[in-house]
């Protein structure tokens, strides 16, 4: 007999709600929704085990406790069926990206041509429920890196664990705390350059390609965003946001392309870049120190946890508090720093921490 372990991150709406696994197995119920195996809520998974005899293959799907209530795709579609070949103890992980009866919004996929890149980047954006039924209304705006990682379980090829921005941005506007709003993620080239940094790090890093990128940001994305969709075409109404190069491509672009976004999020930003500098030696904060004035009106949220690769990152937020506090920004208004308590560098912790991060930028 082999033990079958599952392991389940729930979508960020009430992750609280029970899960079952149903499927083809006498554990899971046969089929049989009323008999499927429930899952036990051990934040932030439900989990749950079964026996089975070695060489049985089974299938199964995830549900809330009906065929109603099944988990669905980014796109809103109900997947196959998941299947197992038991063999030897397995955990089986899944990130659900939302349920048939929950989902709302719709995620699309689009490919802009850059002058400034010479080649083009794969856009998913992510409409959120009232733009197809409101025809005069404008919304905000939210851009990510990392697209792969935004949105999807599935395209998140690291950890299977996506930020679940659709979904915080749902969950964020039910609760009057920011406006329904434009998600758009821009997906990074894969492969490696010629001196073998990842394309996506040579799209990021400022020490690469990071400074063409930006201005594509700031001067191609952000027009064709204004052109195509009814976005409200303001500072203000815009955000730009990721982790680690990610984020400091977002710090990069703030400092060079003033005036085009209100807000920024830095998720557990690399500020060592790919030269691993030491806090006192890293490019981006030695570039904030010879800044004569900061955009009053910017607001950015910075954050790093205690874990991993983000302890290592005290030193460089310690710097970039003094210098934002020297030049005029004060705590909590322009500017917030976090220290994450349990936090990583990782998609499941930045999933966590991205709705207070949007939270602050929005007030």
């Amino acid at each position: 007999m082999s033990q079958i372990r599952f392991q389940i991150v729930p979508p960020i709406d009430r992750p609280e709600s029970p899960i079952f696994i149903t499927g083809s197995h006498p554990g899971l119920g046969e089929w049989k929704p009323d008999r499927a195996l429930k899952l036990n809520w051990d934040p932030p998974f439900h989990v749950g085990e079964i026996e089975s005899d070695t060489g049985h293959h089974f299938d199964y799907k995830i549900t809330r406790g009906s065929w109603e209530t099944e988990a669905v795709d980014a796109y809103g579609h109900v997947p196959s069926n998941f299947f197992h070949d038991v063999w030897l103890d397995a955990t089986r992980h899944h990130t659900i990206a939302d349920w048939k009866d929950r989902y709302a919004g719709r995620l699309t996929h689009e490919r802009i041509h850059s002058r400034i890149l010479a080649g083009t980047r794969d856009l998913l954006i992510w409409l959120p429920p009232t733009y197809g039924t409101d025809s005069q209304h404008r919304f905000p705006i939210l851009i990510l890196h990392d697209g792969d990682n935004v949105f999807d379980p599935a395209t998140s090829a690291i950890s299977g664990v996506d930020w679940a921005a659709d979904e915080c941005i749902k969950t964020l506007s039910k609760r009057g705390v920011l406006p329904e709003t434009i998600v758009v993620a821009v997906c990074h080239p894969e492969g490696f350059s010629d001196d073998n940094a990842s394309l996506r790090d040579f799209d990021l890093s400022p020490e690469l390609s990071g400074a063409a990128y930006a201005h594509f940001i700031a001067e191609e994305l952000v027009p064709h965003m204004d052109e195509h969709y009814r976005t409200i075409p303001k500072p203000i109404s815009r955000i730009l946001g990721g982790a680690s190069l990610g984020a400091l491509n977002s710090f990069y672009l703030a400092l060079n392309h003033p005036g085009v976004f209100g807000g920024f999020l830095c998720l557990s930003t690399s500020f060592e870049d790919v030269s691993q500098s030491v806090p006192d030696r890293s490019a981006l904060l030695l570039a904030l120190a010879e800044k004569t004035n900061l955009d009053s009106t910017t607001r950015i949220y910075f954050d790093y946890g205690d874990q991993g690769l983000d302890e290592c990152y005290e030193g460089y937020h310690k710097i970039l508090g003094s210098l934002l506090r020297e030049k005029g920004w004060k705590d909590g208004e322009e500017f917030m720093i976090q220290r994450i308590v349990g936090g990583s560098h990782s998609e499941i912790s930045w999933r966590n921490r991205l709705g207070d991060a949007l939270a602050f930028l929005s007030r």
